[in-house]
């Protein structure tokens, strides 16, 4: 089992690599074997030679073969070690890694453009706690400014929990990305205010006469309206509409209370 495991985790890593499966069959093979004539490998592999060698020259576009020095037709062949794969899949993490924080730091640039020409609205309606969490983390991907919410903070905190709010507020800070903070009265909001400095927060509190337990939050072009009580949130997608939210939100924190 510990042999299946532990090959099962190379072929996987291999195929990471984009190493097709015929490729990732005869690495695994000539890890086995060892030093091995062509004709051995085409033996445990069930394949003619002239295929063996295409299989190979697709392995050497990956760095993944390795030759003995004597004449072409006699000469042994071997792979190069596991630690290769895993240097190999390690690079390949950390250009991918690269790629999707170049990709991060554009999106509200790239949004933009994806907006222009006034198309349609869109709103859509999001079901349940996993759907309001992911919602809830893309919105720090597509703001590259200031993040507004208004409303209960006590109720969204305690809904998707300290743990995801708090990593939520890393990403947040990482980016660079400030909010202003809305909202009704608690204990929540209290700690919220001791730690605006320094996690680029500014929290006003709202006075109402009627508490409530649902908000909204504005980002890009988008307003999320959050509903702990179902749950659920209710996506809209309209620059018009996202602007005159802004308009409402200005003149409610004009009137609030910093403390």
């Amino acid at each position: 089992m510990k042999e299946k495991e532990m090959f099962g985790s190379l072929y996987a890593s291999l195929r990471e690599l984009g190493v097709g499966d015929m490729e990732a069959e005869l690495y695994v093979v000539s890890l086995k074997l060892g030093p091995s004539l062509i004709s051995e490998v085409a033996k445990h592999l069930g394949i003619s030679r002239p295929n063996v060698y295409k299989v190979i020259r697709s392995l050497e576009e990956h760095g993944l073969v390795r030759y003995s020095d004597r004449e072409k037709y006699s000469r042994s062949f071997m792979v190069e070690p596991p630690s290769t794969v895993l240097e190999a899949l390690r690079m390949r993490k950390r250009e991918l890694s690269e790629v999707d924080e170049g990709l991060v730091a554009e999106m509200p640039d790239l949004l933009a453009y994806y907006h222009q020409g006034g198309g349609a609205t869109r709103i859509k309606v999001l079901q349940g706690r996993e759907q309001y969490v992911k919602i809830f983390k893309q919105s720090v991907e597509e703001e590259h400014a200031e993040i507004l919410f208004c409303g209960s903070a006590e109720d969204f905190i305690r809904f998707v929990s300290w743990d995801i709010e708090k990593e939520w507020i890393r990403r947040r800070v990482k980016r660079g990305v400030s909010i202003k903070v809305l909202t009704l009265p608690g204990e929540i909001p209290d700690t919220l205010v001791s730690r605006d400095a320094r996690e680029m927060r500014e929290t006003r509190i709202l006075r109402v006469e009627n508490p409530f337990r649902s908000s909204f939050m504005l980002y890009g072009n988008k307003m999320v309206i959050w509903q702990p009580e179902a749950p659920l949130a209710v996506l809209v997608e309209d620059v018009y509409i996202v602007r005159m939210m802004k308009e409402l939100f200005s003149m409610l924190w004009t009137v609030s209370s910093s403390s």
